[in-house]
C-alpha cells in the first residue's frame, strides 16, 4: 500500500510537470513577434516613465493600477533594460506570461477541497484554454487581475474552511493588489460578497476573533495598496484617486457609446466566433463539464461540509460574476476572463467527477475528454501562431496588424539616412491622437511632434505621418505657408495602403532631399517589412 501510494504521488507529480511544461510551451515561445496593441503600447510607455523617472504618480481619469509597472521592474532589471529605448516586447509580456503560469498553479490551493484529479484537470484546462493563453501574452492588467482576485478567494477559503491566520494575512496581501491592478476588481468582489452570502446564509456571522482576524487582513491590504498607490507614500493623494477611479469606472461601463455590447457577447466569443473566410471558433467543451460540476454539488447543497461549502461558493460566485458582466453594457474580449479563470476551476471539478462515475462510460468519457484537450490545443497553436493578430480571432480586438512593421521600418530608413540620425524630427497627426502604438514602436527617436490635428502655420518636419482627412492641411502645410523660395517637395513615404488597425488608414510623407539619400536596399526593406 505504501509502495502503490509512493507510485501515485510520482505520477501526479509528473502529470504535474507536464502540464506546466505544456502552459509555458504555449505562453512563451516569439513573444515580441505579434505588434503590441494600442493598449501595450501606452502600458509600455507608462512602465518606461516609471523606469527612468523612479517613480509612478496614477492618474485615475486614464489609467488602471500601478500593479502591472512595478511587477514589470523585475524583468527590466533582469534583463538589465533601464531605459524606454532599451525596453522590447519580451521583456514587458514576460509579466503576463508569468502570472498566466500562476493560474495554471493555483489550483494546487484548492486540492485539499476538490481532490488531486479535479485539480489536475482545471491546471490542465487552465493551461490549454486558447483565451487564457492568449491574454497572458498580452501586456495588460488582466491576468493580474484575475490572478489576485483568484488567490484572493482561494485564501478567504482556505482560511474560513480550516483557520489558519497565515491565510488571512496571504488574502489581505493579494487584495491589496488587487486594488492596485484595475477598477474591475469592485465587480469581482462584489460578486465573492454575494455569492459567500448565498452560501453561508445569513445565520453564519463572524464570531470575535474572527472579526479581529478581517480587520487584520484589511488592514495588510490597505497597507499593500496604499504603498503601491502612493508610490511609497511619496503621492499621498494617489491612495483617495484610486478610489475616486471607482466612479470613473463606473461611467464609463455606463454611459460610453463605445465598446458597447449585446449581454450574449461574451458567449459567443467563447463559444462559437465565427467571422467571414475565418475558421469557427469555440471553447464550448467546457460547457458539459460546468453542467457536470453544477449537477454534482446540487444534492450536497446542505451539506456544510467544508468540500460542499467551496464548491457551491464557485458555482455561485462564476454565476453571478458572468451575469454582471453580461449586463454591464461596455464589453471588451479581456473582461471575459474574470468569470472564465472560475468556470475552468468548476470544469475541472465536473471532469473528474465524470471520469470517476460514469463508470459503464468509462471509456468515452475519456475519449471525449482527450479529444477536447488536443481540440483546445490545436486552437491554442492557430490563435497563438498564425492568427495572433487576424481579425477573425475572437480575442483580436481593434489590433494593428503587420503594416505597423512597414511604417516603422520606412521611418527608420529616413531617420538613418538623415544626418540627424535619431534626432531626425518627425510630425505624426492622427485625428483623435489615435496613433497608437507608434509611440513604442518609433520609442528610437528622440524629437517627435505628436498632434491630433496639424498646425498649417508651422514648418513640417522631413517626415510627416498623417491621417487621410488631414491631407488638405498637409499640402497647405507644405505648399502655400511657406514663402516663395522656401518650399519643399514632399514625396510619398510608401505608395501601398497601410493602415494602424483595422479601418485606421495612415499615410507618410518625406522630404526630396532626404528621400534622395535613401538607400534603395533600404526603401525595399520599408516597403516590404510586411511581407516578409
Amino acid at each position: 500500500m505504501h509502495w502503490d501510494r509512493m507510485a501515485a504521488k510520482r505520477t501526479e507529480i509528473i502529470l504535474w510537470l507536464f502540464v506546466l511544461l505544456l502552459a509555458a510551451g504555449l505562453r512563451l515561445p516569439h513573444l515580441a513577434r505579434r505588434p503590441m496593441h494600442t493598449d501595450e503600447a501606452v502600458h509600455a510607455i507608462k512602465f518606461a516613465a516609471l523606469l527612468e523617472e523612479g517613480h509612478y504618480l496614477y492618474d485615475a481619469r486614464e489609467y488602471h493600477g500601478p500593479a502591472l509597472y512595478y511587477f514589470t521592474l523585475i524583468p527590466a532589471c533582469l534583463r538589465g533594460q533601464t531605459s524606454l529605448a532599451a525596453l522590447d516586447e519580451t521583456t514587458l509580456r514576460l509579466v503576463p506570461v508569468c502570472f498566466g503560469l500562476g493560474l495554471v498553479l493555483l489550483p494546487l490551493l484548492l486540492r485539499p477541497f476538490i481532490g488531486g484529479a479535479a485539480t489536475l484537470a482545471a491546471a490542465f484546462a487552465a493551461a490549454l484554454s486558447p483565451m487564457l493563453v492568449f491574454y497572458s501574452r498580452y501586456y495588460i492588467q488582466e491576468v493580474l487581475l484575475v490572478f489576485f482576485a483568484a488567490l484572493t478567494l482561494i485564501c478567504i477559503g482556505r482560511y474560513l474552511l480550516r483557520p489558519q491566520r497565515g491565510w488571512i494575512l496571504g488574502a489581505g496581501a493579494a487584495l491589496g493588489v488587487l486594488h492596485a491592478t484595475k477598477e474591475t476588481d469592485i465587480l469581482i468582489l462584489a460578486a465573492a460578497a454575494l455569492a459567500a452570502f448565498m452560501t453561508a446564509g445569513p445565520r453564519h456571522l463572524p464570531g470575535s476573533r474572527l472579526r479581529r482576524d478581517i480587520l487584520l487582513g484589511l488592514a495588510v491590504a490597505l497597507g499593500v495598496t496604499t504603498l503601491m498607490f502612493t508610490a511609497g507614500l511619496s503621492h499621498p493623494a494617489g491612495l483617495l484617486d484610486s478610489f475616486r477611479a471607482y466612479g470613473g469606472y463606473v461611467q464609463r461601463g455606463t454611459g460610453q457609446t463605445v465598446h458597447i455590447q449585446g449581454w450574449s457577447y461574451y458567449f459567443r466569443l467563447l463559444f462559437w466566433w465565427h467571422e467571414p473566410g475565418h475558421p469557427w471558433w469555440s471553447e464550448i467543451w467546457i460547457v458539459p463539464f460546468l453542467a457536470a460540476a453544477i449537477w454534482s454539488a446540487w444534492p450536497s447543497r446542505k451539506d456544510r461540509s467544508p468540500e460542499s461549502i467551496l464548491r457551491r461558493f464557485m458555482i455561485y460566485f462564476t454565476l453571478i460574476l458572468t451575469i454582471l458582466f453580461c449586463l454591464l453594457p461596455y464589453k471588451t474580449p479581456w473582461n471575459a476572463l474574470g468569470f472564465y479563470y472560475s468556470a475552468l476551476l468548476l470544469a475541472g471539478i465536473g471532469w473528474a467527477w465524470l471520469a470517476k462515475r460514469s463508470k459503464r462510460w468509462h471509456i468515452i468519457v475519456l475519449v471525449f475528454i482527450g479529444a477536447s484537450g488536443l481540440l483546445l490545443l490545436r486552437q491554442a497553436l492557430q490563435l497563438n501562431g498564425d492568427a495572433e493578430c487576424d481579425p477573425g480571432n475572437p480575442w483580436v480586438y481593434a489590433h494593428p496588424g503587420p503594416d505597423v512593421a512597414r511604417i516603422t521600418a520606412a521611418v527608420q530608413a529616413a531617420a538613418q539616412a538623415s544626418p540627424e540620425g535619431a534626432q531626425m524630427p518627425l510630425q505624426v497627426s492622427v485625428t483623435g491622437s489615435e496613433y497608437w502604438p507608434l509611440p513604442w514602436t518609433l520609442r528610437a527617436l528622440v524629437n517627435i511632434t505628436w498632434l491630433d490635428r496639424l498646425n498649417p502655420g508651422r514648418p513640417a518636419a522631413p517626415v510627416v505621418l498623417i491621417s487621410p482627412d488631414q491631407e488638405a492641411a498637409l499640402l497647405q502645410q507644405l505648399y502655400e505657408t511657406p514663402p516663395p523660395g522656401e518650399r519643399s517637395l514632399y514625396l510619398p513615404l510608401w505608395q501601398e495602403y497601410t493602415e494602424l488597425r483595422p479601418g485606421q488608414e495612415i499615410r507618410g510623407y518625406i522630404r526630396k532631399d532626404l528621400y534622395d539619400l535613401l538607400e534603395p536596399a533600404a526603401l525595399r526593406a520599408a516597403g516590404e517589412a510586411d511581407a516578409r
